[in-house]
């Protein structure tokens, strides 16, 4: 039987570039210890969630049976928390841009701020999605767990008032503030104070203004995918509750929720059933985690910094298995070439004062990468061979050195003696005058 996915093997294909993808963000935020918390928990999130569609889609691409309990208890809860986690790393990231936009450094004035910004962001990115995908999800779980044919494990949400209130609101509320008042401020002191912006952050430990450019990019594209596709589940779930039961409770009772003994199944035939917009929603839905892990590789993970991050893995992966990149290859990645630095000074008559040297005629030097030229002469040879010797004497040439310096002594002292009376001599001439 073939998978009844008909873009088989196209998604789980995705899902694990996309995966690949962003290990190598992580890894090389990691390595050059330059983290954005929103950016590194949305990637992590996406990372987990991406890994698991990608097997899921391989291991049940033409089957909904119920197997792999363990796995599918673990997947299913951790759905539920990248579920919760995106929408929260985006609130943190429009919420950062917010602060660099108003001229605050990200790094706060006090210790205690700035320790008390780093713990919000932590128990927003992270602590929040563990508790909702574990006490809080149990209450509201219908099932053990889902298994959708083609696309694997799942979790199981019975819809309700309480449900809402825990679970889907902070999938709502967090991403509604961001675009209604953290992002357009962001954007309107972005391009409004585009210059001022630039001064602090070329002047502060913060991002660049490229990075800045980039993280609300990966922001806008983040709130635009994900708004309103929570937005139209939580609407259809709504409805779909209140044909079913007739209202929509406010919580179903735990007995009457957990009135289960094994997992669910649903196979892709009653998905095709459901209707198009059912359809269209799912794949949407499946689809949106690769897309955004694409993007954030692009945005993060083909910059400069990046790419000489993955060299450094490279090389250190090649040092354990025995490989050793070649000397000049090794010297060019860590450092620029010595010894051929020429610092080229040339003066300009320029009336007008340098922003950098202040006032006066003042122009910074050119900094040259040139092949030197070095002409040594018969005195130089004699001064090297001198040093040399130093390094290592012995009674014969310690005895040659001093007659020549003896001699040179005496050769200054005859000068010397010369100038004197040069000297006394000319200034007879000018008293006589």
């Amino acid at each position: 039987m073939g998978a009844v996915d008909p873009t088989y093997p196209l998604y789980p294909i995705a899902c694990i570039l996309a995966a690949a993808a962003l290990f190598l963000v992580l890894l090389s935020a990691f390595i050059r210890r330059n983290w954005n918390l929103g950016v590194a928990f949305l990637s992590l999130w996406l990372f987990l969630e991406n890994i698991a569609n990608g097997v899921d889609a391989i291991v049940w691409s033409d089957n909904a049976e119920v197997r792999l309990y363990a796995y599918c208890d673990l997947v299913s809860r951790l759905k539920v928390a990248a579920y919760i986690g995106r929408p929260l790393a985006t609130f943190i990231i429009t919420r950062r841009l917010f602060l660099i936009a108003s001229l605050r450094s990200v790094k706060l004035l006090s210790d205690t701020s700035r320790r008390r910004a780093s713990i919000i962001e932590w128990v927003l990115g992270l602590l929040v999605p563990l508790v909702i995908a574990g006490p809080v999800y149990y209450v509201h779980q219908g099932s053990r767990f889902g298994v959708q044919e083609g696309f694997g494990c799942s979790d199981v949400l019975q819809t309700s008032i309480l449900e809402i209130l825990t679970i889907r609101s902070w999938t709502l509320i967090p991403p509604f503030v961001s675009v209604v008042f953290y992002y357009p401020l962001s954007l309107r002191v972005f391009y409004r104070r585009s210059r001022d912006l630039h001064a602090f952050l070329q002047s502060s430990e913060s991002d660049s203004r490229t990075n800045y450019a980039r993280i609300l990019a990966l922001a806008s594209i983040d709130l635009v995918l994900a708004l309103p596709i929570n937005i139209t589940i939580t609407v259809l779930n709504l409805t779909s509750s209140v044909a079913h039961n007739g209202s929509l409770p406010f919580y179903q009772g735990w007995t009457s929720i957990h009135d289960w003994t094994s997992p669910s199944s649903y196979s892709y035939a009653n998905l095709i059933a459901s209707g198009t917009s059912d359809v269209v929603q799912f794949y949407f839905t499946y689809w949106t985690r690769p897309i955004v892990a694409f993007v954030i590789f692009g945005l993060f993970g083909l910059t400069s910094e990046a790419r000489a991050s993955y060299g450094r893995v490279i090389y250190i992966i090649g040092g354990w298995l025995g490989w050793k990149p070649p000397p000049r290859t090794r010297e060019d990645s860590g450092r620029s070439s010595l010894g051929e630095i020429v610092f080229d000074i040339r003066a300009q008559h320029s009336p007008l004062s340098d922003v950098e040297m202040g006032p006066g005629p003042h122009s910074p030097g050119l900094l040259t990468l040139v092949t030197p030229v070095i002409n040594i002469t018969k005195q130089d040879a004699v001064h090297i061979a001198n040093k040399n010797t130093l390094r290592d004497p012995d009674p014969e040439s310690m005895g040659s050195m001093r007659a020549e310096n003896d001699s040179r002594m005496s050769d200054v002292s005859r000068s010397g003696t010369c100038a004197r009376t040069l000297k006394g001599s000319t200034s007879g001439i000018m008293r006589g005058s």
